[in-house]
């Protein structure tokens, strides 16, 4: 089993060399450290066939690893990836024997080919997927909740404009923008990797795409959204599933729709609460992602099996990826009051999710009038019960 080691401190960059990985070696062991000093102890210790190397680390740089590495006289394959082209540099990496030497930004694909070149095809693994190894849907999904491995879906089509972005004329690019912060995967994760301790400091929180992509960058946005994208199941293809996808985006549409047709009428930060519509569901659709995975595995899925999932792994689902990904807490406060409005609350927003949630479902306990009237919006539901953004 190949053994590879990624040492990057760029979050993004990190996920995405990870995720480039496990695609041409499924079963490879891989670990991922931003610490140079950590890393090097843990090549000390466990070894690697494989190293990528950031050039700039903090506290020591990749070309000192790889010096280290090579004065050992212990084989590993390694290379450096770097943001910079100078000769000077290159030529320092090839006198300690560097084995391939990748320039930021890079093409995934042409990282996959090259990796691919630079492992003996003795060691690599046989391409099994681990899905196939459990003997129940149940049993597969449990274990991927267990170990947090766990993603969300997104269209391959978005995923190559977004590769193309920089190519761009202004207007093209905006739009694509547009739709972007309208996606799930990409707003989820990206608000993520936004408020982590790489790009936060203090007690600031990004709540909105727009404020994400300002935070991390171009670069960072388009690794993530191509590493989003190679996680199994990611291509949501199978019919019965993609209705379901087709279903639950329209319901998140129709919310935010309403939430717009709101702000006619009340002052309240439209960005923001459009946030926790939009990922309203991901608890959902990360489980379409699992049962994806499945179905690639050589199995079958029905509309009776697909709800059944959604009904009973929905809540561990949602435990499990607020676990795993940094979402502000008042945007999970927000996304919460979709559901359910926890008894005294006073805060205006929550209150504006509850009656954007009764407006689109229905309001079977009668919420709604009372609600509505803490704003002074009694006898206006019909003007914002529906509606949807373009």
């Amino acid at each position: 089993m190949i053994r590879v080691m990624i040492v990057e401190d760029d979050p993004a960059t990190g996920a995405l060399l990870r995720q480039l990985v496990k695609r041409i070696w499924p079963q490879a062991v891989v670990t991922l450290d931003a610490d140079p000093l950590l890393a090097l102890d843990r090549w000390q210790e466990q070894g690697a066939d494989l190293i990528l190397l950031d050039w700039e680390l903090p506290g020591m740089s990749g070309l000192e690893i790889l010096k280290t590495i090579r004065r050992s006289g212990i084989k590993t394959i390694c290379v450096m990836i770097t943001s910079h082209s100078d000769r000077d540099e290159i030529l320092a990496a090839r006198a300690f024997h560097v084995d391939a030497y990748i320039i930021k930004p890079f093409d995934a694909k042409q990282i996959m080919e090259r990796l691919s070149q630079l492992i003996d095809t003795d060691v690599q693994s046989d391409g099994s997927t681990e899905s196939e190894s459990f003997e129940s849907l149940d049993a597969f999904i449990e274990n991927r909740l267990k170990q947090n491995l766990i993603g969300l879906p997104i269209a391959p089509e978005i995923v190559e404009r977004i590769a193309r972005i920089r190519d761009m004329e202004a207007p093209e690019r905006i739009g694509l923008l547009r739709e972007c912060r309208l996606e799930p995967a990409l707003l989820f994760r990206m608000l993520s990797l936004a408020n982590s301790s790489r790009y936060i400091d203090g007690m600031d929180v990004v709540e909105t795409f727009e404020e994400a992509i300002r935070k991390i960058g171009l670069d960072a946005f388009i690794n993530l959204a191509v590493e989003v994208s190679l996680h199994p199941g990611s291509h949501i293809a199978d019919e019965c599933l993609a209705r379901k996808r087709f279903e639950i985006r329209r319901s998140l549409m129709s919310l935010v729709g309403i939430l717009v047709k709101l702000r006619e009428h009340l002052e309240f930060n439209l960005d923001s609460c459009r946030t926790a519509c939009i990922l309203h569901s991901v608890a959902e659709l990360s489980l379409l992602q699992l049962m994806q995975t499945w179905i690639e595995a050589g199995h079958t899925i029905d509309e009776t099996t697909r709800d059944s999932i959604l009904d009973r792994y929905a809540p561990p689902a949602r435990e499990r990826l607020q676990a795993q990904w940094l979402i502000p807490n008042t945007i999970r406060e927000r996304i919460e009051a979709l559901d359910r409005l926890p008894t005294g609350t006073v805060r205006k927003e929550p209150i504006i999710m509850r009656i954007t949630a009764l407006l689109h479902a229905g309001d079977p306990q009668h919420e709604l009038p009372r609600l509505m009237a803490r704003f002074g919006l009694s006898g206006k539901i019909d003007a914002v019960s529906t509606g949807s953004e373009s």
